[in-house]
């Protein structure tokens, strides 16, 4: 595996910001790129948990959601947050 540079996210919005995100929602898919390389998704509610639980620090976890016309991305900035919503979620 390569190694990679410390990401940066200037192009894509915060999940924090997004009003009404469905965090448990069957169409918002996580996604996980390691520091390591490795790229992993989440879709269920487990595995997403999952993977906000394991994510490192230097991992960068994006959150995909198909919006009315167009698919928004957005970092997940707030990983505790996120998490918080999906235990509410069920």
């Amino acid at each position: 595996m390569p190694r990679f540079a410390a990401y940066t996210s200037v192009g894509l919005r915060d999940a924090s910001t997004a009003a009404r995100l469905p965090w448990d929602g069957r169409v918002v898919t996580l996604i996980c790129v390691g520091a390591d390389g490795v790229v992993s998704q989440a879709k269920t509610v487990p595995e997403k948990r999952n993977l906000l639980d394991m994510a490192g620090s230097k991992d960068l976890v994006l959150v995909a959601w198909p919006g009315q016309w167009s698919q928004d991305v957005y970092v997940v900035d707030d990983r505790k947050a996120a998490r918080a919503a999906l235990d509410a979620a069920t």
